[in-house]
């Protein structure tokens, strides 16, 4: 009984430290940097992004209309560095309303439908 509990407790922590990980918010910025990179990479006609996922009332991903999702993810275990929230603040931070938000992601060259909560 105790062996298997240490084995158990050991593969957990082992899953937690190097395998566990967690939604990190996306700028703007990056948002349009990852959208485009896909675009490059994968030759996506897309002109829009479908959806913009959500967590926490913070941009976490996309859904491309050819189908692609992208989250933005960190380990659990990894330190978020204090200037990131400061200096790219995150869609939601940055704009105060929808229609705000839509009328900014026009003029960068991106498009959505909707916000989904993840």
């Amino acid at each position: 009984m105790m062996i298997s509990s240490l084995l158990i407790l050991g593969t957990y922590s082992i899953w937690y430290f190097f395998k566990a990980q967690t939604y990190q918010p996306l700028g703007l910025d990056d948002l349009a940097l990852m959208w485009k990179t896909h675009k490059h990479k994968t030759g996506c006609k897309a002109s829009i992004i479908e959806t913009l996922l959500l967590k926490n009332n913070e941009v976490v991903g996309y859904k491309c209309s050819c189908g692609n999702k992208y989250y933005q993810k960190r380990l659990i275990t990894q330190k978020v560095h204090s200037l990131t929230n400061k200096i790219i603040p995150t869609v939601t931070n940055k704009f105060t309303g929808v229609s705000e938000l839509n009328n900014s992601m026009e003029q960068a060259g991106l498009n959505y439908s909707h916000i989904k909560q993840i």
